[in-house]
């Protein structure tokens, strides 16, 4: 009676070896602070991340408003960014806007949608990456007498990354944040600065070609003075929305 079991012995520890090495390929090559670092370069300024794309959908879509003399008038447009020559933080893009100009209930000009695309690479201390993407936007507060934009929608990325500190820690990378209420002061919305408060969620995620998949998924609450603070998978960092420096929370 006891030889059918001692013939699964064999099966038994292969199953288990098989299963653990699994675990170990799914999660062990990106961690958190990997994570947090590829986003925090996504959203930097330098990097021409989140906080350059929302600049330029703020101040195109103030553009629209102001010039415009109907309901519904739609503008297409095009920019190019490069960054300096000397810059630590090297960069290049294209973006296409397409600017809508919506009136509220009496006919007046109350907000615009926009919706942008891009695509280049950013070349940073910490992460290497070419990507591209889209963003989509309601923008509010475009007034004469408003002070503040405040934004609303989403921001996707998707492309390959790899890790400066270890370069056998490269792959694809995909990165969804979904902005609520993102308020931009005006006298200084072309800088992190112009940001003073908002949330988002984010949601980060990809392969590597010899570990397997990873994901992660957090939030991040911005409150003035160029910061952000990203909380994920639990860990706390603060971000420096000019460099995408990231320093986790002691």
């Amino acid at each position: 009676m006891k030889k059918p079991l001692l013939l699964l012995i064999p099966f038994i520890f292969l199953a288990f070896a098989s299963c653990k090495k699994l675990g170990v390929s799914s999660t062990a090559d990106v961690s958190v602070e990997d994570a947090a670092n590829i986003i925090g370069s996504s959203l930097a300024s330098n990097s021409s991340g989140l906080t350059t794309t929302q600049s330029d959908v703020a101040l195109s879509s103030q553009a629209l408003f102001s010039n415009s003399s109907g309901c519904g008038i739609t503008k297409i447009d095009s920019a190019s960014r490069q960054s300096a020559s000397a810059a630590e933080t090297t960069y290049a893009y294209k973006e296409k806007f397409t600017n809508k100009l919506n009136c509220n209930t009496n006919n007046q000009p109350d907000n615009v949608t926009s919706s942008l695309t891009y695509a280049g690479y950013f070349n940073g201390p910490k992460v290497f990456i070419t990507n591209s993407g889209s963003s989509n936007f309601t923008i509010a507060g475009l007034t004469p007498t408003a002070t503040v934009y405040a934004i609303n929608g989403t921001y996707k990325s998707t492309g390959n990354f790899k890790l400066k500190a270890d370069t056998t820690k490269n792959g694809t990378v995909n990165i969804d944040i979904v902005i609520k209420n993102l308020i931009i002061t005006k006298a200084t919305a072309t800088t992190p600065a112009g940001i003073t408060g908002g949330t988002a969620t984010a949601a980060i995620s990809g392969s590597t070609p010899k570990k397997g998949a990873f994901s992660f998924a957090g939030a991040l609450t911005f409150n003035g003075s160029s910061l952000a603070i990203l909380t994920l998978n639990s860990t706390v960092y603060f971000v420096n929305l000019i460099t995408g420096a990231v320093v986790k929370q002691q």
